[in-house]
């Protein structure tokens, strides 16, 4: 009980629900690029404003319900929680924002390579604010000082 109650208060929470977005949504990219060829497919992504946006609506209902709060994540037209808080995306596909190939393609491969990086970027960061934090929490559950 008082484990639980450590992991799930302060910015615990919070990152390992930006992880689970990071990790989906580049499985969605990725999903794009091996698509680049295929006749017809559209571009999708998951929708980056729509998570934050719940993000940090849940920070802040969390921080306007006291100590024993805990991080509730609501679902989205694109996003979905689970009773265990974890994220069912659903992608969105993405409008024409660039030329329709005559195979009904929309693929813009400098756009999605940029996406996978700036994702990539968001998640490695991530891991390692999530690694430090647990670094945190054993030295403190171990009694040891630095």
């Amino acid at each position: 009980m008082i484990l639980e109650g450590l992991l799930n208060r302060g910015t615990l929470p919070v990152l390992q629900q930006v992880m689970s977005f990071t990790e989906a949504r580049q499985e969605v990219l990725v999903n794009n690029i091996s698509n680049l060829d295929t006749v017809g497919y559209k571009v999708k992504d998951l929708p980056t404003e729509e998570f934050f946006s719940a993000l940090r609506k849940a920070v802040r209902r969390r921080a306007d319900g006291g100590a024993g709060a805990l991080l509730e994540m609501r679902s989205t037209r694109h996003l979905r929680w689970d009773r265990n808080g974890r994220l069912r995306a659903e992608p969105a596909e993405i409008k024409n924002s660039n030329i329709l190939f005559q195979d009904g393609n929309n693929r813009f491969v400098e756009k999605q390579m940029s996406d996978m990086s700036k994702n990539a970027l968001l998640h490695n960061l991530t891991t390692e604010l999530l690694r430090q934090q647990y670094g945190l929490l054993k030295t403190a559950i171990s009694g040891r000082i630095l």
